[in-house]
């Protein structure tokens, strides 16, 4: 292989099972993780145990860029007090969560309760003797996938989300109130609040 054609990792996976990889042929944001060993038909492969089994090596399961971004805002003024609101998108790209695989592991997950209470995992999965599984037990899944050291692809989330980025009210002091000698010609005193809350966001599994 020639030197220019050799992967640069910008993030090497330490204890995680992800890098971020630029490859000859890939993108910037490319995120390289732990994938399910699926057979022909694309369901995951378990093993003699019924455990999901995984494949080796690292594979791109997804780019963390946005396809775009777009914002909007708007400034309303009266009687010296001035609103002013931001908000902005982000629309498409992948996001990976060890947070979330790490929680599950542990089985203290919001997720890991629904899987206890609905009686498993709803998986499209294939037993070591031919037969379709379409649940499997709560604990025997997450163990598998979940943790740092898990299988990362059931990780893979889309990261398109609108937000209330910015909100700030500003009041203009009155000239009576200003300092009279000279130094100050105005003050405006404002209360600024970011990234407040997600008006919309995606948020679900891009693997199933």
């Amino acid at each position: 292989m020639d030197k220019t054609d050799a992967p640069l990792f910008i993030t090497n996976e330490g204890v995680n099972s992800y890098r971020m990889v630029m490859k000859k042929g890939g993108q910037f944001g490319d995120i390289y993780g732990v994938a399910f060993d699926r057979d022909a038909q694309g369901r995951i492969i378990l093993d003699d145990k019924g455990v999901p089994t995984k494949k080796d090596g690292y594979f791109n399961l997804g780019n963390a860029n946005p396809n775009f971004m777009a914002g909007w805002s708007n400034d309303v003024s009266y009687k010296g007090i001035n609103v002013r609101v931001l908000i902005d998108g982000r629309f498409g790209g992948k996001v990976m969560s060890i947070t979330q695989s790490s929680l599950d592991l542990f089985g203290v997950s919001k997720a890991t309760a629904d899987a206890r209470d609905a009686g498993g995992v709803a998986i499209n999965a294939v037993a070591k003797d031919g037969k379709a599984v379409t649940t499997i037990d709560a604990k025997t899944y997450y163990s598998a996938v979940g943790g740092r050291n898990g299988i990362t692809e059931a990780y893979m989330y889309d990261a398109t989300n609108i937000r209330l980025r910015e909100v700030s009210v500003g009041f203009k002091l009155p000239k009576s109130i200003i300092s009279g000698n000279g130094t100050f010609k105005g003050a405006k005193v404002s209360l600024i609040g970011r990234n407040l809350f997600f008006i919309s966001k995606r948020h679900h599994l891009t693997w199933i």
